[in-house]
């Protein structure tokens, strides 16, 4: 072999290197993400349910206002807000026959959060509980967004916040797209503090 063969065939070499070193960090990266994913979005942490101030029902809470109203016994508490669907072409809430219901233990309060995202139903909750004396509420949410809710939630309020779910009734694809966009959505919100 010539100094000039081994020479030329360096560059291939540290080439290959590169690749497999790349392509070992990009396995590990996406081995840590899965594995923080699974435990934020797959399987968060989440609270019995038991006495609160509050309950509120984050959106989209038509699909979960059913089981919100059926926990109300156990929750003792004498109002449940719901957030309530904007129509994204007109900006107008859609109308719900729930909003406004007086029951005999508690009543229905419908509210649109500024800016209409979790973050904003974070602010409202907060501005709520301080203003109502607070001490316990539940949020009501689905399982994969269970995780980010109770950080944005606690970041807003002093009050305790419980962290109840309502699960949809996803296949394999919608698990697949909530994991993508609620991990995206992680990540977001570890990086942009505050309430």
């Amino acid at each position: 072999m010539t100094t000039a063969t081994a020479v030329g065939r360096q560059p291939s070499h540290r080439r290959k290197r590169g690749l497999v070193g790349a392509a070992v960090l990009s396995v590990a990266a996406l081995t840590i993400w899965l594995v923080v994913g699974w435990d934020h979005i797959v399987t968060p942490d989440v609270d019995d349910v038991g006495p609160v101030d509050a309950v509120f029902v984050i959106g989209p809470a038509e699909t979960r206002m059913p089981h919100a109203m059926d926990l109300m016994g156990e929750a003792e508490a004498s109002l449940l807000l719901s957030t309530t669907s904007v129509d994204p072409e007109t900006g107008q809430p859609y109308p719900r026959d729930y909003c406004g219901l007086e029951r005999a233990a508690y009543r229905i309060e419908c509210v649109i959060p500024e800016p209409y995202s979790t973050t904003g139903e974070a602010r409202l909750l907060g501005e709520r509980a301080e203003a109502q004396g607070w001490s316990r509420v539940a949020v009501i949410t689905s399982t994969p967004h269970a995780a980010r809710t109770r950080l944005l939630m606690e970041r807003c309020t002093d009050a305790e916040v419980l962290i109840w779910t309502v699960d949809d009734d996803w296949d394999l694809g919608g698990w697949a797209r909530e994991f993508a966009y609620q991990s995206a959505a992680w990540v977001k919100t570890q990086v942009v503090r505050g309430c």
